[in-house]
Parts: C-alpha cells; sequence; structure tokens
C-alpha cells in the first residue's frame, strides 16, 4: 500500500513539474527578442538593421510554432524550416556587412554543433 501511495506521489509530482516546465517556455515574441540580442551584441547590429531583421525572426519562430502546433511531424518540419532558413539567410545578406553575414554563418553553425564553445 505504501509503495502505491508513493507511487501516485511520484506521479503527480511530475505532472506539476511538467506543468511548470510548459508554463514558463517564453512566448514567441520572447525568443525573437532573445535572438535578436543575441544577434545585435554578437554581430554588432545597428538599430536600422535590428529594425529590418526582427520582423524576419518574429515570422521565422511563429511559423515554426505553427508547424508545431500543427502536429507536422518532425522530418516535414525540417524541411519546412530549411526553406524558411534558407529564406532568412537570402534576406540577411542583403542587411549585414559581409563581415557581420560571415559571423552570423559562423554562429549558425555552432548552434547546430551543439552551441558556442563555453571556457
Amino acid at each position: 500500500m505504501k509503495k502505491i501511495v508513493t507511487s501516485i506521489a511520484l506521479f503527480v509530482a511530475l505532472m506539476g513539474a511538467g506543468e511548470v516546465a510548459y508554463a514558463q517556455m517564453p512566448s514567441p515574441q520572447e525568443m525573437a527578442m532573445n535572438q535578436l540580442n543575441r544577434m545585435s551584441s554578437e554581430l554588432k547590429l545597428t538599430k536600422e538593421q535590428e529594425d529590418k531583421i526582427e520582423p524576419l525572426i518574429v515570422a521565422r519562430i511563429e511559423k515554426m510554432m505553427e508547424f508545431r502546433q500543427a502536429g507536422m511531424d518532425r522530418e516535414e518540419m525540417m524541411g519546412e524550416m530549411k526553406k524558411i532558413n534558407d529564406g532568412q539567410l537570402e534576406a540577411l545578406k542583403a542587411i549585414l556587412t559581409p563581415e557581420q553575414l560571415e559571423k552570423y554563418k559562423t554562429m549558425q553553425s555552432q548552434m547546430r554543433a551543439g552551441g558556442p564553445p563555453r571556457n
């Protein structure tokens, strides 16, 4: 009987923890601002560049959320996101300087490889 009560208590605790984690997930706008802030810091963006890049980031994140909510399978979603990311890169070519663009590509490669190196 004690094992059953302990199991139920553990289950309830885990369910509550899952809800807390879900509730703390940032909104698409917060995610976009975090990414924009990081890009601005790393690439030394001008205010004009930030104003042009922000809608690109917001649109990409909103599209990603739509795919997730639609229950799109992982492979299909990755294919669609690749198209969107490629389109964003093309738009960034017209906004960023060549040096910023190279640094952006390096940042993207690091993120795909598991994040930036840690000291």
